[in-house]
């Protein structure tokens, strides 16, 4: 008889076969829900692992699991040398419905201190209310077993970093020259750099203006 692990991780790949690596008509782009999710299992890079005992997981649990990915992520070898290949896919099989949300806060807390190292994590279960970045109606995150998705940011994450200054730095730090030397194809993309850069910076000159008038902060 399969293990609870063992069943989970087949849910999971039978839903990255018939759900991520394909097109939706509620995507608002065309191409396959995640692009690298094929190219990462072709090379081997897609790691699948589950982790047991969060049957009663309070929020703090939650954010532990999320360092020790982190940790494990640095720490693999990966057999590709592309860093936007590499994905670690974790099952959380036995957490509960009512442990589903404390996976949404633990990605919006974590958000930031991962982004400082170059890693973005997603959130995926039953009820996700995560949008897709093109279409805000639909809940592209939706997956029947709860997991959290870990990999290395990439171009098209300005689509995700660009609300907030500190996290559309760490993008900028990253990915600020290849739109420099107009590298980057997509308009999407270009539109939505150029109008964080200059959103973050008036915010950058304001804040920098009312410290030099005395303003309180």
């Amino acid at each position: 008889m399969p293990s609870v692990e063992a069943e989970a991780e087949a849910a999971v790949r039978a839903w990255l076969r018939s759900y991520i690596c394909r097109p939706h008509a509620e995507l608002g782009r065309e191409g396959p829900v995640c692009p690298f999710v094929t190219p990462a299992l072709k090379a081997g890079t897609l790691l699948l692992r589950s982790r047991l005992g969060l049957a009663d997981a309070a929020g703090e649990d939650i954010r532990t699991v999320v360092r020790d990915m982190a940790r494990a992520f640095r720490a693999q070898r990966w057999p590709h040398a592309n860093p936007t290949m590499r994905t670690l896919l974790l099952v959380l099989p036995d957490l509960p419905p009512a442990g589903w949300p404390l996976l949404d806060a633990a990605q919006a807390e974590l958000k930031g201190e991962l982004a400082r190292e170059g890693l973005m994590l997603g959130q995926f279960h039953p009820a996700c209310p995560e949008p897709a970045a093109r279409n805000p109606r639909f809940p592209v995150s939706r997956c029947p077993v709860p997991l959290l998705v870990m990999r290395n940011m990439a171009v098209h994450d300005v689509l995700f970093l660009h609300h907030r200054g500190d996290f559309f730095a760490e993008y900028r730090r990253r990915f600020g020259s290849r739109y420099e030397r107009r590298a980057v194809a997509d308009p999407l993309f270009r539109n939505t750099y150029q109008d964080a850069l200059a959103r973050h910076a008036s915010s950058a000159s304001d804040t920098a203006s009312r410290h030099t008038n005395g303003d309180p902060q």
